[in-house]
This record gives C-alpha cells, structure tokens and sequence, in this order.
C-alpha cells in the first residue's frame, strides 16, 4: 500500500471517531437568519431538534418553534426562535431542544418577556434531571430577546434543555450555540527538525490533528529569513478534512523551485479545529542546494608535478558540510583511486589551505592522470572541482662525452654531449673560474639535445690549469611541492687542462704527487 495523506486519513478515522463528537455537532451557533420568516423549525438546524410541550391545542393545530422577526408588535433586532401561541393565545405551552450529542456548554439568548421568570430544565441522556435554575429578565412587558444564558456542565451530560416561562409567556431565543470546543487543536512538526539541511523534495513529518474536538483544515508555509528576508509567508500546501493523528507525512516541499534560494527559512505549521481555534508550531532549517565553495588552487590545471603532491584550495560548505574525497584516475585499473589511501574520505573544511597528499604520486608511471574532488554536502547532491596532471618522476640527462674528462685542450673548444628531458625547462653550460669564484656561462639552451655540440669555449687567455665544465639540465616539473617545491635538475662535470699548468714541475702533462716533490726537495723538504 502506498503511503500518502489520504492514506493516513484512513488510518486515523479510528481515534478521531473515539475522542470527537461528530462535525455537524462541533461548534455549532445558529442566529436563524437563513431561514424565511415563519418556517416552522424541528430538526433543520444540524446537531438539534426543537419541539412545543405540552401541545395545549392538543395537536390541532400542532404548535412549532418557529422563526420570527416581529412578535406582538415589537420588531427585534434579528430573526428568531419563537413559540407558537398556544390555546387559548397565552398558554402553559414550553419548548424543548434535545441535542444529538451530549454536551458541556449550551449558551442563548432568551427573552422577550422582562419582568418575567424563565425556568431551565437541563436532562441527561436518560431523561434524567440533572440541574433546574431560574432566569429572570429585568423590566416590564417585551424586552427583546437579549438575555444571555449560559448552561454548563463539568461532565458532558446535557442531553436536553426545556425553557418554560411562568404566567403563559411566550418562549424565544436566539444565537444558540453549543458543541464548543475550548481545547485548539494539535500541531506538531517532527522532521526536519531544528537547523536540518535540507534540499530536493524535503518530506514534512508530524502531527495535525483535533484529539478531543472536530478537526477542519491545516497548512503548511514557509519564510526566508536569511540571508534576505521574505515579508510574507509562502503557501506550501492546504488540506481539508484530512487528519494526521498518529505521526506520519504531512506535505513535501519543493525546493528545487527558484524562489527558494539557499538560505535559512522558517516552516510554520498551522492547524484549524471546527470551532476556529487554532495551534501552530514552527521549525528552522537551512535550504542547501549548491555546495558553497570547491576550488583547487594548487597544482594548476595541466601542470608538470613530481615526488609527493599537495592539492591545496578550499572546500567549504557554510552550514550542511558532510565529506569530501580526491581521487586520481588509474589508467591501468580503469578506477577512481584515493591519492591517500589512509584518508579515503575527509570530514573537516579547508579553506586556501592544503586539503590532501598525494604521496604515491612518485611510485606511479610518468603520465597524464585526471584528479577528481568530490564534496557532499548533508542533505545529499554532490558538488565536483577536477584538473589534469602531468606526472614527471625522470631526472633529466646531463652528458659530456667530448672532450674526454682530464683532456689538454687550447683556443676554442667545442663541448658535445646530452641535455635532454621529455618536459625541458633549460641548461646550461658552464665553466668555474678559481680566479674570480665564479661559475661562468659558455652557453644555454631550452632545446633538447642528444649527442650533439652544446656550445664551443675560447680559452684564449686564460690561465694555464685544469679547469671544471659543468653541465646542468632542469626540467619543468613541480617536484616535492608540499615541502619545498624545486623541479628535477641533474648535473655532469667534467675537468680539463688548459694550456700549459705552472705546476707541472715534471713535465708529464699532469700536476701530481710528483711535482708536489719536486716542489719540497726545492724548498729543502726532501727526505
């Protein structure tokens, strides 16, 4: 079985016909103004029946309450409920109004005779007297029907009512009411509950229900409050004669319309009983359709990573944050795959700071791989931010293999040898002048090259000595970026003879321990 409002309905007539009189008798008040004047009245009026006692004209003709507007002479302020004369014109006939339920409080007008003694007789459902009081009318002669009387019991036991008045008055009343309910209504709101994220169709759970009186209607609305404020409230929807008594559904509400931006809004539930009472009951909840913030500031979109990689940025959600995940794409296992394995999922906010490592990125194959975040905030929806990197875990190749290392070389001198990467930032080809301390430029390049001339050195004046080249070769990828981020760089050095060297003392080509010998025999050192 489905289950809807109607459904509950269903459910419900069972405590609603346990602890409530029926509708035709909640709350009824007659002015007998809707009925043309001198329509002889008996059980038109629902909930009641009116009848003469004792019939004086012994049914011929029968004596009827009937409606008036104008009795001997004196034009009341409205139509009536008026006895019949009896027989002869003034008569010991009274009238009787019995009820089809028993009640608490009977209220009336009653009149028009002043100065005369009006008795209530009040009987139960077995036609028992229960209470008897006189009402006596100030004033002389006819006084419009205008006192007030008010019949009540601490138990619901007024089955039937009898007015009589003394001396062959005749009987009226007006404004009749009864199956007054002092008790409103109930209305209650159980989901969502206070500050609940909410989106899509939001069901409303609760109670709206008149346990001890005749339910009519209820309602549902809402108000923004934040972060702009509605002036009016927003019908959601209205139900008629369909009581919630036992906690169930209530309404849906949809929030994926326009008008409902994010925000704070206020859900008030109102209930009407039969007697136009009324409760209400309100809770607040937070409208989250849209994730607030996701962005990944760093890497860049197709940026050139290495080593162990930190995704930083901000995933922020103001007040329905759930989670969020990052993942890589794994080309080779066709899945999504945490980059931290650890921490498949994440459950706090960042906001401009690192959010996730990616610390296996070094073990991974060089590559394209597409990383993917995924935040959710608590009412469901999912917000995503992705960008593609290019991993780079290969050192470049820094090579010389001309001239060979320790070589004599004079004039100019051409250097051949390897500076490549698959991402090349650029190299340089250097030799360091013991003169000056200095590293100086023979050439630079962002061109890859394999086995081919790096560039050529004119050594014409320099100092005769062995000299260091070096060769250094960058490329462009972001390596190690959550500590101190520097892209790979490999190097290659080489040392060459320039020229003649002041310390080759032995004239072997070469400065070694034999020279340094020659050197200390000169000084006097020699063994």
């Amino acid at each position: 079985m489905s289950w809807n409002r109607s459904t509950q309905l269903t459910l419900a007539l069972g405590a609603i016909m346990a602890t409530a009189a029926t509708a035709a008798a909640q709350c009824a008040s007659y002015d007998f103004e809707d009925l043309p004047v001198g329509t002889a009245v008996t059980s038109q009026y629902d909930g009641v029946t009116f009848s003469v006692l004792d019939q004086s004209c012994d049914n011929n003709p029968t004596l009827y309450m009937r409606i008036a507007d104008e009795f001997y002479g004196n034009t009341f302020s409205s139509q009536v409920l008026v006895i019949d004369t009896g027989c002869p014109d003034f008569s010991d006939d009274y009238f009787r109004m019995e009820f089809d339920e028993t009640q608490t409080d009977v209220t009336f007008l009653l009149g028009p005779w002043g100065g005369y003694i009006y008795w209530i007789y009040v009987y139960n459902e077995d036609d028992v007297l229960i209470q008897v009081f006189p009402v006596e009318i100030p004033g002389a002669g006819f006084a419009d029907v205008r006192w007030s009387v008010h019949v009540h019991r601490s138990a619901s036991d007024i089955k039937t009512i009898e007015i009589e008045a003394l001396g062959s008055g005749h009987e009226a009343i007006d404004n009749l009411s009864f199956g007054q309910d002092d008790t409103p209504p109930t209305a209650e709101i159980h989901t969502p509950e206070l500050m609940d994220c909410v989106c899509g169709t939001v069901r409303v759970e609760g109670i709206a229900c008149d346990f001890d009186g005749a339910y009519d209607r209820d309602r549902l609305e809402y108000l923004r409050v934040w972060p702009t404020a509605d002036s009016d409230w927003t019908l959601i929807g209205e139900w008629v004669g369909s009581p919630v008594c036992e906690p169930g559904f209530l309404y849906n509400w949809d929030t994926t319309e326009a008008e409902v931006t994010d925000g704070v809004y206020v859900l008030r539930l109102t209930v009407i009983n039969a007697c136009g009472l009324s409760s209400n009951t309100q809770v607040t909840v937070y409208v989250d359709k849209e994730f607030d913030t996701l962005t990944i500031r760093r890497p860049l979109h197709d940026a050139i990573v290495g080593g162990e990689i930190c995704f930083d940025g901000t995933v922020w959600d103001r007040h329905c944050f759930e989670s969020y995940t990052v993942d890589y794409y794994d080309p080779n296992a066709t899945e999504w795959v945490p980059v931290d394995p650890d921490h498949p999922v994440y459950n706090s906010t960042v906001i401009n700071d690192p959010f996730a490592y990616w610390v296996a990125a070094s073990e991974l194959p060089d590559g394209d791989y597409d990383i993917r975040v995924r935040a959710h905030p608590q009412c469901g929806g999912t917000a995503t931010d992705g960008i593609t990197l290019t991993l780079d875990n290969t050192w470049p190749v820094a090579k010389i293999t001309e001239p060979f290392p320790c070589s004599k070389v004079a004039g100019v001198v051409e250097f051949i040898g390897t500076a490549a990467d698959a991402h090349l930032d650029h190299w340089d080809l250097e030799y360091y002048d013991p003169t000056t301390k200095t590293w100086v430029m023979i050439a630079t390049g962002v061109t890859p090259l394999y086995g081919e001339v790096l560039g050529t050195w004119d050594t014409s004046g320099l100092d005769p000595c062995y000299y260091v080249v070096r060769l250094r070769v960058w490329d462009q990828a972001i390596v190690d970026m959550c500590s101190d981020p520097d892209p790979h760089r490999s190097d290659a050095y080489l040392a060459v003879a320039v020229g003649e060297c002041a310390g080759d003392l032995d004239g072997d080509g070469d400065t070694d321990h034999s020279d340094l010998g020659i050197l200390l025999a000169d000084w006097g050192c020699a063994p």
